[in-house]
């Protein structure tokens, strides 16, 4: 996962968007009121939330139930299918080396 930069870094990529007047100006009202200037208050919500979505979806979470099924498979997992074994076939196909 990627983490937001430190706040010193070269800057080098520039986004521009679009947005209402009132919508700037309780942006800039509220980075103000956190002794930010605008662009900083963006980027620190945008960044906490991009965090936020990527963790979100890089976790996979499962009942207590389906946690047991899952370690059954993982301890006696089923034969691969003769679709699996076409796959694994594949020049491309990653070979784990035990």
């Amino acid at each position: 996962m990627m983490t937001p930069a430190p706040l010193r870094s070269v800057k080098d990529a520039r986004m521009e968007f679009k947005t209402t007047e009132e919508l700037k100006n309780l942006l800039t009202q509220a980075a103000a009121l956190n002794g930010l200037d605008l662009t900083a208050f963006v980027m620190n919500a945008a960044t906490e939330r991009a965090v936020s979505v990527i963790k979100e979806h890089s976790v996979l979470k499962l009942s207590a139930e389906a946690q047991g099924k899952f370690q059954a498979l993982l301890d006696n997992p089923p034969p691969p299918t003769e679709s699996l074994k076409a796959i694994m076939r594949l020049p491309d196909f990653p070979v784990l080396e035990k």
